[in-house]
């Protein structure tokens, strides 16, 4: 059968893109084998078997393991995860399945002629993605070294065609609130300006004629009557912008300008209070958050603030100061009516969670004058976790540049840096090759412990951004301008890393702490400019490539500018 494909192909099309070969096969006791690939993938296992016409073999799947060593498979659902061969017999066979793929790190093997070694199964891994990827990470600390490689792999298992939410159980659908808030630092792991083109075309396709866009594209999910809930409708606009300000190509936002102005039209028609409590699907709030307590039209609202000042930026690129000027007024009108509804004269936000206080500072929907006391009603509420997070997949992306950008740097890499129970580390202590779907995976519903799964991966933005340091102006996206603002803190001594733009590469290492001394190596790639935004360390001076510099002395951070090539900047 010849199957046509007429819609970018190239850009999503999956194939084996690397092979794993298995760490170690243990015998069970009933007369299985298990295998462990040593990490949670996606494709299949390449069975290769000699022995008699007739004999069947069968290759059960899983992520996780039983404490007696058999594989886990409850939290797949009604998935069979199963391939059965049986061999023609009279020489050595390979079997590898055309039409299915799965999401595993163990295989079950039964009915193999003799005891199978090493060799009888390769993994071979199956993604959309190509090569290594576009952004590499290494800093002092290995926790957030293994932090980015496991994103790397839950990336390339879940962009296979569309961007699914997990691989392994029987949904596999491309959910659009984890695409939404993932979708920066997936630009950053990988090149998927073309994917994300593709992608974006899927979710335009899926868009009802009332304008509302949908929770999974292409839409499968049609009982759900087609309206996206917050946070995920939302990523029919996030995404497209996402895609805009990381490659800085026009050409994805005036494509679908008309399907993101009719979603924001769709919004305000059934919110003429500016309030967003209609309209809004199976509403998901902060889905999976430990503290489940923020009102669910706060977190509405404020997606819906996110997404004005998103079109605002992106009419500014396009030229459109009208339709600048028009959702620029609506976000004031949506900010006011927030303000009204949700901040009290103490500045204490309904629902008193985290969730709620990240999305208020980072959104900017709070007054300037009350921002310093959300800030520390936040940290208080961080404290009275002991030091913990409990944020779920709308809150976690914004939450530690809420508290970075406001000047609580150290609170944001505590988080980062935990791991005890809920936080990335966690995950990792037990042993996660992949995110998961939930910070208590281990003990989680079995029907919703997905163990690759990359949402909560969104926080590897901050470290490519705050950490390492290397951002995009807004006002010069797609990295004309580059913005190099790595933040201090004690507990990481040295951070690098490249990203390869769409002008070249850019790299960033710097070695320090926060009193001193410091050093920063940047190369500028060709046609760009770059704003560098060095520490403010009491009682030194700045030097450019051994030579004393002037520079632009902010709050907290000194600017210099400088042009391509490459420099070296030391705090003596």
């Amino acid at each position: 059968t010849t199957i046509k494909v007429t819609a970018s192909p190239s850009a999503s099309r999956a194939q084996v893109v690397m092979s794993l070969k298995p760490k170690s096969v243990t015998a069970l006791p009933d007369g299985a084998f298990v295998f462990d690939m040593g990490q949670n993938m996606v494709g299949w296992a390449k069975l290769k078997v000699t022995g008699a016409a007739g004999t069947t073999v069968r290759l059960r799947f899983a992520e996780i393991l039983n404490p007696d060593g058999s594989i886990y498979r409850e939290n797949l659902r009604n998935a069979d995860a199963t391939d059965i061969y049986t061999l023609r017999g009279g020489t050595a066979e390979e079997f590898a399945p055309l039409f299915t793929f799965h999401g595993f790190r163990y295989v079950e093997v039964r009915g193999y002629p003799g005891k199978p070694t090493l060799d009888a199964l390769e993994g071979e891994v199956v993604s959309s993605l190509r090569g290594d990827g576009t952004g590499t990470l290494s800093t002092s600390s290995d926790l957030v070294n293994r932090m980015w490689a496991i994103g790397l792999w839950g990336q390339r298992g879940n962009f296979v065609t569309v961007p699914t939410d997990c691989p392994q159980r029987d949904e596999r659908l491309g959910w659009m609130g984890d695409a939404g808030v993932f979708w920066r630092t997936g630009t950053y792991n990988f090149d998927i300006a073309a994917f994300s083109e593709k992608w974006i075309n899927d979710v335009t396709d899926a868009q009802s004629p009332e304008g509302a866009f949908t929770n999974v594209s292409p839409n499968m999910l049609i009982s759900d009557r087609g309206i996206g809930a917050p946070g995920w409708g939302d990523a029919g606009v996030i995404v497209p912008y996402t895609t805009w300000l990381q490659y800085g190509d026009k050409r994805v936002i005036e494509e679908h300008w008309d399907a993101m102005q009719r979603w924001m039209n769709f919004i305000l028609k059934a919110n003429p209070d500016y309030l967003r409590k209609n309209a809004v699907g199976p509403n998901f709030a902060d889905w999976l958050a430990p503290d489940p307590g923020t009102p669910k039209d706060l977190i509405s609202t404020a997606y819906w603030a996110l997404i004005a000042q998103q079109m605002v930026e992106m009419a500014h690129a396009m030229r459109k100061e009208e339709d600048a000027q028009r959702y620029s007024q609506l976000f004031e009108n949506i900010r006011t009516a927030y303000r009204k509804a949700y901040i009290n004269d103490a500045a204490e936000v309904a629902g008193g969670t985290q969730t709620a206080y990240v999305l208020t500072l980072y959104v900017k929907l709070a007054s300037p004058e009350q921002e310093p006391t959300l800030v520390a009603n936040l940290v208080k509420k961080i404290q009275a976790r002991d030091g913990h997070l409990s944020t779920g997949f709308l809150g976690t992306p914004f939450l530690l540049f809420a508290l970075a950008d406001q000047g609580r740097a150290d609170v944001a890499y505590q988080l980062l840096l935990n791991e005890t129970y809920p936080s990335w580390g966690y995950m990792l202590s037990k042993g996660a090759t992949t995110w998961w779907e939930r910070w208590n995976g281990d003990t989680g519903d079995p029907a919703m412990n997905s163990y690759n799964h990359y949402a909560f991966g969104s926080v590897v933005a901050w470290v490519y951004r705050r950490v390492v340091g290397i951002d995009t102006a807004p006002s010069a996206p797609g990295f004309r301008e580059i913005v190099f603002r790595p933040l201090l803190d004690d507990r990481i001594t040295h951070a690098r890393g490249e990203y390869d733009s769409s002008y070249g590469k850019i790299t960033s290492e710097w070695n320090g702490t926060k009193s001193g001394p410091f050093t920063l190596k940047i190369t500028v790639p060709p046609n760009t400019t770059a704003q560098v935004f060095l520490p403010n360390i009491p009682n030194t001076h700045i030097y450019q490539d051994g030579k004393p510099t002037l520079t632009r002395i902010e709050a907290d951070a000194s600017e210099v500018r400088v042009g391509s090539g490459t420099y070296e900047f030391t705090l003596k």
